[in-house]
């Protein structure tokens, strides 16, 4: 399994909350909302780390309303592969939502969620993660099948995020910094004291 490593150093003026998100991935529904997949809280001239694993999972939270701001914690988290297990069930049983079947799907690096006609509008969200942790969610609609193909591009942001947050990606990413880690697993970036971001 691949593993990541990313460090972080703030050498900016600020205290707040490194965030890494990813762009949406191919998708068959126009409506995926990217979270802050993962933050973590970092005062002036301190230095912080990620790790994460190719490891991806089908995750649906009981949270709705899925705008700018909004937290998410996920209600469910099931490991996903890409080539055996890469689809599974959304249902809504005895007045509780929860996977089921977890199955192959029609194609190899494809993911799958297939919402059944007892799935509520707009009652819960369901997506997938990565490494644990959620990181793309759309909200539930009955007898509709969703269709990822994960196509992993990282970014960072500084500012005041919490994981699991949704973000509006568009205004986000316009102080963002694109994370190229090329042929390496491990990166170095710094948030300067003008708040702008260098590669290490």
């Amino acid at each position: 399994m691949t593993t990541y490593t990313l460090n972080v150093s703030n050498h900016s003026t600020q205290s707040g909350s490194f965030s890494i998100f990813q762009k949406a991935p191919d998708t068959n529904t126009s409506n995926v909302l990217s979270l802050a997949w993962l933050a973590k809280p970092a005062h002036p001239t301190t230095n912080t780390e990620f790790t994460w694993d190719l490891d991806y999972s089908f995750v649906w939270s009981k949270t709705t309303n899925l705008k700018p701001g909004a937290v998410v914690k996920a209600s469910e988290v099931w490991t996903a592969c890409q080539k055996t297990s890469n689809r599974v069930d959304f249902d809504l049983s005895e007045d509780a939502y929860t996977f089921s079947d977890q199955r192959q799907g029609e194609h190899e690096g494809n993911l799958y969620i297939n919402q059944t006609k007892n799935v509520q509008s707009n009652n819960a969200s369901v997506g997938i993660g990565m490494s644990g942790k959620a990181a793309f969610l759309v909200e539930s609609q009955p007898n509709m099948k969703i269709v990822m193909t994960p196509k992993p591009e990282y970014w960072i942001a500084f500012g005041d995020f919490q994981e699991g947050e949704v973000l509006d990606v568009a205004e986000v990413t316009k102080n963002a910094h694109k994370l190229q880690f090329d042929d390496s697993q491990a990166l170095h970036v710094a948030l300067g004291a003008d708040n702008t971001w260098s590669t290490k």
